[in-house]
């Protein structure tokens, strides 16, 4: 297997990898070994085609692959094994049609394109080490320090991180107490906080108060990564409501099946209006909010409750991030959280997962939610500029339902903290700018180079079809007859000279003066001709019988 590229942010002696941004994959060629054909696939990451790279599989590692996302149960077109005649040419040439498809079907699927197996197929350099295993290591210390949880059971690939490992505990000391989550993950490629700091945030979230947010019930920083426990929901998130599964199943397992079913309109208001209200208390506090989706919501006794809270603190990037860098008007942090509230409000309408960065039409949608669609997930909505979380909680679908907020919600930030995030926002917001205005020049750079290549590309088609006309014009036969002039008897022939023998040479000389002075002698005997006669008059026409 050819080793594979891939570049990764490295800062502060750690090593940094985005996950959401997708990979493209394209098979180039195929090489012929001893006993075996690989098939090589040039691999790009985003936009920028410096970032790729050459990673070379068999057949049977394409197979490997098909094995473990067929949990899916998506139709995927794998081409079928082939034991004889599997090295001819015109084979391996239809092989490798029937295998760009396939990845194409796979890349497609967002829950595939950024699953942990076809990374590590497509980037083995960035992905071969386990995850799993690594946080298991780093959960291990953990429960030395805290004697009194042991582990029920792993949660392997329940969300769509699997850098963001998850685990079911329990109490040691009272069995009657409920089931908790352990969830360890490393900082991400956005992070800016440094250890204490990020610890002195980890203690703040679970001092949270809010009606709409599950705080977590502790939180800590052993300098390697985080780990939050929290109350275990078995009616698990908003997405896992809109699926019908149960929260302790893979990711590929529960949330590409076909079986969907969208809310009611009603719940649809009230989940909206609670989701909102958690994001404005948060937007206020100074938090980052961008991991606004279906899966960080949980619901519990019919009311949203927000979670993951740390993923902003920890600098990761959020799940639509690689769709609102397409979109230059998305610059704010504010603007992020929208545009990701926009994608949960569509899925809970219609019960799937928006794929694309924006809405080309709205049909079949309730009339009281398309023009908050429209506002958020059109061309034309972000380009008149998105609405704000105090513009969504004043529209009337979500002002008219009433909600009980208890306690006047509470937390406390430390003033010291209170800088330290404001600083972490403008730096996120930063990178997204940072980012967005990289894609522009890429993108500028690519149209050039098109533009350039296609004006030479004409220049060589011109010079092409000249050559051609030249060739025709050659090859084509006069319009019009040649006449040739047959050579007279007793002309001179050509000027030049002929060579020939000496002794030759002096014969002809001889004989060309006796010639000559024969003639000399005849021109002075003989007169000059007469002038020819004037011709005869023609005689008259006989008449006509």
């Amino acid at each position: 297997m050819a080793a594979a590229g891939g570049v990764l942010e490295k800062r502060d002696g750690r090593s940094y990898m985005d996950d959401t941004i997708p990979l493209t994959a394209t098979i180039a060629t195929y090489r012929t070994q001893s006993s075996h054909v690989e098939f090589v696939v040039r691999v790009q990451r985003g936009p920028n085609p410096a970032d790729s790279w050459d990673v070379s599989h068999r057949y049977s590692n394409f197979d490997l692959l098909h094995q473990a996302l067929q949990v899916s149960r998506l139709p995927l077109p794998l081409p079928p094994k082939k034991v004889f005649g599997a090295s001819e040419r015109q084979f391996l040439v239809e092989r490798m049609q029937g295998l760009q498809a396939y990845l194409e079907a796979v890349l497609k699927e967002p829950l595939l394109a950024s699953s942990v197996e076809l990374k590590k197929f497509l980037d083995p350099a960035n992905y071969s080490e386990s995850f799993y295993e690594n946080a298991l290591r780093n959960v291990s210390m953990f429960f030395r320090s805290e004697p009194k949880w042991a582990v029920v059971e792993p949660l392997k690939s329940i969300g769509w991180r699997f850098r963001k490992q998850y685990y079911l505990i329990a109490s040691k000391t009272d069995p009657k107490l409920p089931r908790h989550l352990l969830s360890w993950c490393e900082p991400g490629p956005d992070s800016s906080l440094g250890d204490r700091e990020l610890e002195a945030a980890m203690k703040v979230l679970t001092d949270i108060r809010h009606p709409f947010i599950l705080s977590p019930v502790s939180a800590s920083y052993n300098g390697t990564g985080v780990m939050v426990v929290r109350k275990f929901n078995p009616s698990g998130s908003l997405r896992d409501l809109i699926y019908g599964v149960k929260p302790n199943a893979p990711v590929l397992v529960k949330y590409c099946q076909q079986a969907r079913r969208p809310l009611q309109l009603s719940n649809v208001r009230i989940y909206g209006r609670q989701v909102l209200e958690a994001m404005s208390f948060l937007s206020e506090k100074g938090f980052v909010l961008g991991h606004i989706h279906a899966g960080n919501v949980i619901i519990e006794g019919g009311c949203c409750r927000l979670v993951d809270i740390e993923n902003s603190l920890l600098g990761l990037p959020s799940l639509y991030r690689h769709h609102f860098i397409e979109i230059r008007k998305i610059h704010s942090h504010i603007g992020e959280a929208v545009y990701s509230f926009g994608h949960m409000l569509y899925e809970m309408c219609f019960g799937h997962q928006l794929k694309t960065a924006t809405l080309d039409e709205l049909s079949n949608t309730p009339a009281p939610v398309v023009p908050i669609l429209e506002s958020i997930l059109t061309l034309q909505g972000i380009k008149n500029g998105l609405p704000s979380i105090t513009d969504l909680l004043a529209n009337s679908f979500f002002s008219e339902v009433s909600v009980t907020m208890g306690e006047k919600p509470t937390i406390r930030v430390p003033s010291k903290l209170k800088e330290v995030l404001r600083t972490h926002l403008e730096h996120v917001e930063q990178r997204v700018h940072d980012q967005q205005r990289k894609l522009v020049l890429m993108r500028r750079e690519s149209r050039a180079k098109e533009n350039l290549q296609s004006e030479e590309e004409r220049k060589k088609r011109r010079k092409k079809a000249r050559k051609q006309m030249s060739l025709q014009e050659s090859s084509e036969p006069p319009a019009y007859p040649v006449t040739t002039s047959l050579p007279r008897q007793n002309t001179i022939a050509s000027s030049q000279p002929v060579s020939m023998p000496s002794s030759a040479k002096t014969a002809s000389s001889s004989k060309t003066k006796d010639k000559t002075s024969s003639a000399k002698s005849n021109s002075k005997a003989t007169p000059p001709p007469a002038a020819p006669p004037p011709p005869a008059a023609a005689a008259p026409a006989a008449p006509h019988p």
